[in-house]
């Protein structure tokens, strides 16, 4: 009975550890998929010159980071209201800090302010300042995620030591 105990209380702590390491990991799937996001648009922009809803709406659609799909629909709703993009797209999403939201926010708010080429360009520079941030996110998330596990269940282990 104390060892089925002992696996149950060090599989809680461990699940726990998970749970908070998962703010970091996905962070890391935010910038990616953001990097991905930033690359179709750009050709799409460059290429296809089709309306910018419809580019965000058809990019948006093969994301796998939950809260860039979340931000995309966001931004796809105002454009779709043809209202202005504000700080409410981010009203979800828990993950970024105030200035990687104050460059996301400046990215989405420059689209369609200019012709093909000087679109191109600025997706570009955007796509040099994701990188950066996904490598910050890359970082943080090597070396805080495996921790929280970690931790978790060195916690659960100590637990059932003090238990026992």
């Amino acid at each position: 009975m104390t060892i089925i105990l002992v696996i149950i209380i060090i599989f809680c702590f461990g699940l726990i550890g998970y749970k908070l390491s998962t703010f970091y990991i996905n962070r890391k799937k935010f910038f990616s998929s953001m990097q991905v996001l930033m690359s179709n648009l750009e050709l799409d922009v460059s290429f296809s010159q089709d309306k910018l809803k419809n580019l965000i709406k058809k990019n948006s659609e093969n994301v796998s980071s939950k809260e860039l799909n979340v931000l995309c629909e966001n931004v796809f709703g105002l454009l779709d209201k043809k209202q202005k993009i504000d700080y409410e797209i981010f009203n979800e999403i828990k993950i970024l800090k105030k200035e990687e939201k104050d460059i996301i926010f400046s990215f989405f708010s420059s689209l369609g302010r200019f012709d093909a080429s000087s679109q191109s360009k600025e997706i570009k520079m955007y796509q040099n300042k994701i990188d950066e941030l996904y490598d910050v996110a890359n970082d943080e998330c090597k070396k805080y995620a495996s921790l929280f596990i970690k931790l978790g269940i060195i916690f659960g282990i100590l637990v059932c030591l003090l238990i026992i």
